[in-house]
């Protein structure tokens, strides 16, 4: 049991030195950007608390995954296969733990710690008798299997709205608003094979185009009610709402191009660090995205004429 720990220690040694980055120093510093950005989001948001826990809760699960627990079952024994899931569980949820219980809310931690242990005997995280229609069918791959594989998300920050709309607390709702468009930028995240790439007989400015139309009009499908929503309970605040949703726009291509930016390669750390500067700083994303347009056309031009 002690050595599959070691494995996964040193899968993420090696993934952060695959990235370029001083495995230690990275741990450091993403423990110190959680640390912030958790005390940042308590400190804007009230009833932060619940969501907080929720993410917690969805973390947890993601150790149930029925591929990878068939996978352990076969190798270890019922007791060492019950003791990894229960280490793994305490593991990915001690951070929330940690934090709820700094900031006072007790029973939010003690519910988040004895969810973990709850979920121990859950695998089955991915697998599903119920086939998940998909509004994405007439241009389907990157918002068609982005939809069916985080429509738990999608209800999840659809719920966390109406929450915000009934109590009236627009930063909350705002923060569930931007978090729907980060999840239609994720859908981008991975880059496909060359393959699906090369059957289009396109030169690489009428592909990117495409992608970046088709990727549009989804996000407007997936946003849109929520934004009338907000205008309609905080019309007070409709310049934000506009400004928020335009910027979300941009995020979302920057997802699509920034895809193709190293292809077939996956994004490289100095683009992840860019494309973070931007999601903080959204004036930069006019000079972002031309620079990774520039590049995803280069790169493309070896696989479309």
């Amino acid at each position: 049991m002690a050595g599959y720990f070691r494995l996964q220690y040193h899968r993420l040694i090696r993934t952060l030195k695959d990235l370029g980055i001083n495995p230690y120093l990275g741990i450091v510093f993403s423990a110190l950007i959680f640390i912030l950005l958790s005390n940042e989001l308590f400190r804007r948001i009230s009833y932060f608390q619940y969501i907080y826990q929720l993410i917690a809760l969805i973390v947890v699960l993601q150790a149930g995954k029925v591929g990878r627990n068939e996978f352990l079952k076969n190798i270890y024994t019922v007791i060492n296969y019950q003791k990894i899931r229960l280490l793994e569980n305490l593991t990915l949820a001690s951070p929330f733990v940690i934090v709820l219980f700094y900031k006072g809310f007790y029973l939010c931690a003690l519910v988040t710690l004895c969810f973990s242990l709850l979920v121990l005997w859950y695998n089955k995280v991915g697998r599903s008798v119920f086939v998940i229609p998909s509004p994405f069918f007439r241009r389907p791959f990157e918002f068609s299997i982005g939809f069916r594989k985080y429509y738990w998300a999608l209800i999840l920050i659809y719920a966390v709205t109406l929450i915000a709309l009934l109590v009236g607390n627009f930063n909350l709702a705002i923060f569930a608003y931007v978090s729907l468009l980060l999840v239609c930028m994720s859908f981008y995240a991975t880059a496909e094979p060359v393959y699906y790439v090369w059957i289009h007989a396109q030169n690489p400015n009428v592909f990117l185009k495409e992608k970046m139309i088709t990727a549009m009009l989804y996000s407007l499908y997936i946003s849109l009610p929520l934004c009338v929503l907000l205008i309609g309970f905080f019309p007070l605040h409709v310049l934000i709402i506009l400004s928020v949703t335009l910027c979300g726009f941009f995020y979302v291509l920057l997802g699509v191009i920034a895809k193709y930016a190293n292809y077939p390669n996956q994004t490289s750390l100095i683009q992840i660090i860019a494309m973070a500067i931007g999601l903080v700083f959204p004036p930069f994303l006019l000079l972002l995205i031309p620079y990774f347009y520039k590049k995803s056309t280069q790169k493309l031009n070896a696989y479309l004429k």
